[in-house]
């Protein structure tokens, strides 16, 4: 089954609470359910941490430029996706994702490097892998709520799976992160 590597960076670990630990890992396991659709699989979400201290500020993201910066200057070296969880992100957005992601994770700003995704209840389990899509070449779709790249986080719902598309699991298969079989 192709796959996917994924490195969950917890920004700013101190403010994780237990709870938010637990919508985490629902939104990993939502994650792999919504994959497993086109049999496409996310192997090993690892995770890292940044300090408040040491998140220097991105904690809180205020703009996709400092998201950005985030993800140039924390990036996890090797062939998988880095999602940087962070507690708020302004605006309306519930992350951030280059469409499709780099295959350099050494490239520098302004490319983004890795996914920003904010912790948005049980949204999350929509947010999380609405932006790996993003990074693994999915664009953002307008005429299927029910998809899980609908422009908006109300995609599917918080208690459902979102639907991928055959073309879309042939899209993802093809991003140079993806590891076949």
């Amino acid at each position: 089954m192709p796959h996917v590597n994924v490195n969950l960076i917890y920004v700013g670990w101190e403010n994780f609470t237990t709870s938010d630990k637990e919508l985490v890992d629902a939104a990993c396991w939502a994650t792999r359910q919504t994959y497993w659709q086109v049999g496409f699989d996310i192997f090993g979400f690892d995770a890292y941490s940044i300090s408040v201290a040491d998140a220097a500020g991105y904690a809180y993201i205020d703009s996709a430029v400092e998201a950005a910066w985030l993800t140039s200057d924390y990036t996890i070296p090797g062939k998988s996706i880095d999602v940087f969880l962070v507690k708020d992100y302004a605006g309306s957005d519930a992350g951030i994702s280059p469409c499709p992601g780099t295959c350099n994770k050494y490239e520098t700003y302004p490319t983004r490097t890795g996914s920003v995704v904010e912790l948005i209840g049980a949204w999350t389990k929509v947010a999380m892998p609405h932006e790996i899509g993003h990074y693994l070449g999915l664009d953002d779709i307008y005429n299927d709520p029910t998809n899980l790249m609908y422009y908006s986080t109300t995609s599917g719902s918080p208690s459902g799976i979102p639907v991928l598309t055959f073309a879309q699991g042939v899209k993802i298969a093809q991003h140079c992160f993806t590891s076949l079989p």
